[in-house]
């Protein structure tokens, strides 16, 4: 038998090291394949009969997952970290949209609402769980995990609605950054309780979670301050069409890792790094070149949100029944708390029930407390599975009460007697017989000016928030929005507008919306605009009055200077 050096390296061993390596991989890949599916699947059915997508996500997960089907073979924890991306992203794309003014804004009142609402509902989750007699720590993390609303989901639905700038919207936004901020005190206080500290270690667990914190905001800020407009204005970034979308997804990830690594939110670290690059001139094109990616990642987490639910247990000892209670008291508590706080911190009624029903959720960090008490046994698994589910009960309705928070706050605010109208309430809601103007570029202005020096209202819909400033700078009122989702368009009050003029030069996404306009409202007049003459019948087609040909009206416009300036030499 031949003798092997003890310093020669285990071939094998190495070789089916890498091989078990490379078959996680692929089954990572594999799960990951069959989650999207089941999401995109699910997605167009939920659409399909009114519902929000998030709905049909949230179902794909709880089917293929270990409660039901079992489709899934990679560990939960895998997925869900890769999950995780897609939350950081929707923050650093909404941070994106926030310049200093804008900080202002936001940070109001808001900042004694969001810390109401936070320990307002952990005090009540605490209270209600003290009442069937649930050990003191367990009472407290209950409480936590309830004071917590989903990010994902209210700023999903909230933006695919154009709603994110609107009065509730702000107020709602402001909240959840808050709240992201308070998982760090949170889970100081999870190992506080499952440790038992004393008093002295508390201490310097708070000092040293303020001190990070504060040690993630500096050298976030420097980076932005310092180094990345350096980076932003070399004239290499300028000129290339990729650089400016990898330097935001590696400023994006490095903020989300130095987070983490300081027991921070990986969520707010990308929240802070997109305000950071809000200045910069490429804002609007990272924010539109990452969305892909966001839309990824941001499904994936809701599918993987899904796969926590556990259907055998639920039905066992009429568990359902417990999971009901407890998500109608968080959909109703929150509700009522964020309404009293607000009506404290002088904000308008309506608006604070608005946002009330935005927020009357359990979030997607409620499960990091949740899983971090579990595993320090201040909780029991059944605890842990009471919340989970109701978690994913509310996150089911959530995307039903954000779509009606305005409606219903209306309606209970009208019941109560109307109360004063704030300036920075919601005017497109007020506008009727009005223009809706699609884009504004070059002819989107041109449009509006005629429009408004005309003496007619008119709304501009646009997709950056360049545009959108400019457009209400110009006097027009200005939302930012997907103007091919339906929401968007009954937000812009397309039932009560007197016409819509489509300024967009893709004759694709002009159809799309034309669609969406038509099966909405039938009667309103159409103007829309055709680059190309083969792409003008397409748009009669799709039900456009009105198309204005550009290749038309250019011909024309260059035969009438073709005449002029042969009569000016014919005269000369």
């Amino acid at each position: 038998m031949p003798i092997v050096p003890d310093d020669v390296p285990d071939v094998s061993w190495s070789a089916t090291c890498s091989y078990d390596a490379v078959m996680e991989f692929w089954h990572i890949v594999g799960d990951i394949t069959i989650l999207l599916g089941a999401a995109a699947l699910l997605g167009i059915v939920a659409e399909k009969v009114g519902l929000s997508a998030v709905v049909g996500y949230l179902i794909a997960g709880t089917l293929v997952g270990p409660g039901l089907l079992n489709w899934i073979t990679s560990s939960e924890d895998v997925i869900r970290d890769m999950a995780e991306i897609g939350v950081a992203l929707l923050l650093f794309t909404l941070g994106l949209e926030i310049d200093a003014n804008r900080l202002k804004q936001l940070f109001g009142r808001g900042i004694f609402l969001g810390l109401g609402q936070v320990l307002g509902t952990g005090i009540l989750g605490w209270a209600i769980a003290r009442l069937f007699h649930a050990d003191p720590n367990t009472s407290v993390i209950v409480g936590a995990m309830a004071a917590l609303s989903s990010t994902a989901v209210v700023a999903r639905v909230l933006q695919n609605r154009a709603e994110i700038d609107s009065p509730h919207g702000r107020a709602t936004l402001t909240v959840l950054v808050l709240q992201d901020i308070a998982i760090v005190p949170l889970m100081i206080l999870v190992g506080v309780l499952g440790a038992k500290q004393g008093g002295t270690s508390v201490a310097l667990l708070v000092g040293g979670a303020a001190a990070k914190l504060a040690f993630l905001l500096v050298i976030i800020f420097l980076v932005g301050v310092l180094i990345l407009p350096r980076i932003f204005g070399a004239a290499l970034i300028r000129r290339s069409a990729e650089l400016p979308i990898v330097v935001g997804i590696v400023t994006c990830l490095s903020s989300m890792w130095l987070a983490y690594q300081l027991g921070a939110s990986p969520a707010l670290g990308a929240f802070i790094a997109g305000m950071i690059l809000a200045g910069s001139p490429f804002a609007a094109q990272v924010r539109g070149d990452i969305a892909p990616f966001r839309s990824i990642f941001l499904t994936l987490f809701f599918v993987a949100t899904g796969m926590l639910a556990d259907l055998p247990w639920l039905i066992h000892s009429y568990h359902f029944l417990w999971v009901i209670g407890v998500a109608a008291g968080i959909i109703v508590g929150k509700t009522m708390i964020v309404w009293i706080v607000g009506i404290s911190c002088n904000i308008p009624r309506r608006v604070s029930i608005a946002t009330g029903l935005c927020l009357a959720q359990i979030g997607e960090f409620s499960f990091v407390v949740g899983s971090a008490s579990l595993a320090a046994g201040i909780i029991d698994d059944a605890v842990f599975q009471l919340m989970i589910s109701a978690s994913l009960v509310t996150l089911l309705l959530a995307p039903m009460f954000i779509g009606r928070s305005r409606q219903v706050a209306n309606w209970i605010d009208k019941k109560l007697g109307r109360s004063p109208v704030d300036e920075s309430d919601d005017v497109i809601g007020s506008l009727r017989n009005h223009v809706i103007v699609l884009g504004y570029g070059v002819a989107g202005k041109s449009v509006t000016n005629v429009l408004l020096e005309s003496g007619n209202q008119v709304l501009v819909i646009d997709m950056g928030p360049m545009g959108v400033l400019q457009a209400k700078k110009d006097g027009a009122s200005a939302l930012i929005g997907n103007v091919q989702r339906r929401d968007v368009l009954e937000h812009a009050g397309i039932g009560s507008a007197k016409m819509l003029v489509s300024t967009i030069p893709d004759y694709r996404a002009t159809v799309e919306t034309i669609d969406q306009v038509r099966s909405l409202s039938s009667s309103i007049p159409i103007v829309a605009r055709a680059r190309y003459s083969r792409h003008a019948t397409v748009l009669s087609t799709a039900g456009a009055d009105i198309v204005v040909d550009e290749e038309v009206c250019v011909g024309r416009t260059l035969g009438e200077q073709v005449m002029h300036q042969l009569g000016i030499s014919g005269h000369s």
